[in-house]
């Protein structure tokens, strides 16, 4: 307050040329005297006014008009309390007139300067209020943005730094700025530095470490054609800008949605044509989607459901409930297909504009059970040869306590598989030895399940000494040239029977033409007949085996697809493990847990590859690769 009433002081003294001196009590600051003097006579007049007036202008316009009409001579007294006071000093001799006449101008300047300090006073502080509760930065700085004339306390609360720590330090802020978006601010400060009012939106990283959205504008302003200040506006855009990304992120799902949806998905407008058409739908149809997009829903109909498509619509159109029926769809190269067409309104303003429908292809359904069941299996079969391709090989994880536990149930298990067999034997044998009397025709057969339960006995210990071999790299390969088409049909052959016997259907499509391979012929057989066989063990009645091989250029490729009880997918990592068996409380089937062991390493001793994709309840399905003769 005293420095604004000092510079209206010193305009006025300035104005009229007098020698001007400032005092002020230094024991007290709030008096103050500014003293101007003339060598004329002088006379006194006091006017008051509220201390807390700023307009410098008025002030000054009033009390150098009053000394123009009087001829007065100035000397002001200030003295800062609840008022000030001016002391004007005339050499006018008759001292009542002028009493008068200044009663007269102090009045009009009192009246004045209350009325605009009161208005002054009313309109800052609403201003001021309205800013504080609005989360928006308003600032004016210099041109090279060093030095602000004023911030608002916004700052604090939208970037989390104080309003001093801003003039102070202006570089944190900038330091705040996503490295990403350093390019583009600094081509907007350089666009404002030219004089070009500019916005940009751009993220900062608070003191809280979120990353914020923020929308800053910038005007430049001119003072007699000279760049003196940039004035601008900054909002926190973060809610608005987080909306905008989830809706975009909902509207590419939503697109994506409709893209690879397998159903017909469609919008027809009032009158019926096509307005869009996702593009799977339209293949089902053997179209393109720009060959429906503008044709009547009609033209797509079998005659005979015409008339049915236009009840359905007359009632679509006259509610705004969803509508089913079913349709059989004509395709582009005259393939009827039967869909059930689920369909509702679309309004505008409370008008109907259309139709939006979502269609499904139900024409299996109206097939017979059986084939629906194969058709499924196929399915299935034909989705898990996809899943294949993309992914053909799986990283082997070994972990040593589950290899102990393994260990531990290879014991347990091998015993098992031992006693069996041997009881068997010791059974069937103590049976004929001690019956005499028994018929030829009975000990022919006993016979042949003491040889059979010998025979059981015999591979397994060949299994574990396979194994032992292989892993200690004594096992010698007996490398020649044979025919694996003929191999794979034979091992086939043999097993056909085993799924007969379950009810499981045993199918093999391999090439007519023979594929020479160099390798073990007798590993190879194992190998194939190993993985056959489970594959049957593995299915239930009712299931399918699959054979499929093809030669490529430098492999040959076997698959052996089931659709069985399949392997869990925490259970992959480690089929190939030595000791290795699927756990399956309350269906536990008798195995070693030594087949795929002796299989993976067979495969990997003739430089091939196998792998293995499965899912419960659906199947397993093993990829064989061998090397070729080259």
């Amino acid at each position: 307050m005293r420095q604004i009433l000092t510079e209206i002081l010193y305009l006025i003294a300035s104005e009229y040329e007098c020698e001007v001196a400032l005092i002020y009590n230094k024991l007290n600051e709030n008096d103050l005297q500014l003293i101007a003097t003339s060598p004329l006579d002088s006379a006194t007049i006091s006017l008051e006014f509220p201390n807390n007036f700023e307009d410098k202008k008025i002030t000054y316009d009033l009390i150098t008009t009053f000394i123009a009409q009087n001829n007065f001579n100035i000397v002001f007294e200030c003295k800062l309390t609840d008022t000030f006071s001016i002391t004007l000093i005339s050499a006018k001799k008759h001292q009542v007139e002028e009493s008068e006449l200044l009663r007269k101008y102090e009045k009009l300047l009192v009246t004045t300067l209350n009325e605009k300090s009161f208005e002054s006073q009313k309109f800052e502080k609403h201003l001021s209020r309205t800013i504080s509760f609005l989360d928006v930065i308003i600032f004016s700085s210099t041109p090279d943005g060093k030095n602000y004339f004023f911030i608002t306390d916004a700052i604090e609360k939208v970037i989390g730094i104080s309003k001093d720590d801003v003039i102070n330090h202006p570089i944190k802020v900038i330091k705040m700025i996503n490295p990403d978006d350093y390019i583009k601010v600094r081509e907007f400060i350089l666009s404002i530095r030219k004089g070009i009012a500019s916005t940009i939106e751009y993220r900062i990283v608070n003191n809280s470490s979120d990353e914020l959205y923020l929308r800053h504008s910038a005007y430049p302003i001119y003072e007699n054609d000279v760049l003196t200040r940039i004035d601008g506006i900054i909002f926190d855009i973060t809610k608005e800008k987080t909306n905008q990304i989830l809706l975009q992120k909902s509207e590419e799902r939503l697109r994506t949605l409709f893209e690879t949806a397998d159903d017909l998905i469609f919008v027809l407008d009032f009158k019926g044509n096509f307005v869009s058409v996702n593009s799977n739908g339209a293949l089902s149809l053997e179209y393109l989607p720009d060959e429906l997009i503008g044709n009547h829903f009609l033209n797509f109909i079998s005659d005979e459901d015409k008339t049915g498509v236009v009840k359905s619509f007359q009632q679509i159109l006259k509610s705004d409930r969803i509508v089913s029926f079913n349709v059989t769809f004509v395709s582009k190269y005259g393939k009827s297909i039967v869909f059930e067409i689920n369909a509702r309104s679309t309004f505008n303003n409370e008008k109907v504009e259309g139709m939006l429908g979502i269609g499904r292809d139900i024409t299996e359904r109206i097939l017979e059970q059986e084939k629906t069941k194969e058709l499924n299996n196929k399915f299935i079969e034909a989705n898990r040869l996809i899943a294949i391709e993309r992914d053909r090989a799986k990283q082997k994880i070994s972990v040593l306590e589950e290899l102990n536990r393994l260990k531990n149930e290879f014991v347990s298990n091998i015993s098992h598989e031992l006693r069996t067999p041997l009881a068997s034997i010791i059974g069937f044998s103590e049976t004929i030895d001690s019956d005499h009397e028994m018929p030829e025709s009975m000990k022919i057969e006993f016979n042949q399940i003491i040889l059979n339960e010998a025979k059981r006995l015999s591979k397994l210990i060949n299994d574990v000494l396979d194994i032992s071999k292989i892993e200690a790299g004594k096992i010698t390969l007996h490398k020649v040239e044979f025919d694996v088409i003929l191999l794979l049909k034979n091992v086939v052959n043999r097993l056909v029977p085993k799924a007969e016997a379950k009810d499981v259907v045993l199918s093999f499509e391999i090439p007519s033409e023979e594929v020479l391979l160099h390798l073990d012929k007798e590993r190879i057989e194992q190998v194939f007949e190993n993985l056959i066989n489970n594959a049957i063990k593995f299915t239930p009645e009712g299931g399918r085996v699959a054979v499929f091989a093809q030669g490529f250029y430098k492999e040959f490729e076997v698959i052996i697809s089931d659709t069985g009880i399949g392997i869990p997918q925490k259970d992959l990592p480690f089929i190939f493990q030595k000791f290795y068996r699927v756990s399956r409380p309350g269906s536990e089937i008798p195995g070693t847990g030594l087949g795929l062991a002796l299989v993976k390493q067979i495969i990997d001793l003739h430089k091939g590859l196998i792998t293995v994709q499965s899912e419960e309840e659906k199947g397993t399905t093993f990829i064989i690769k061998l090397p070729k003769i080259m």
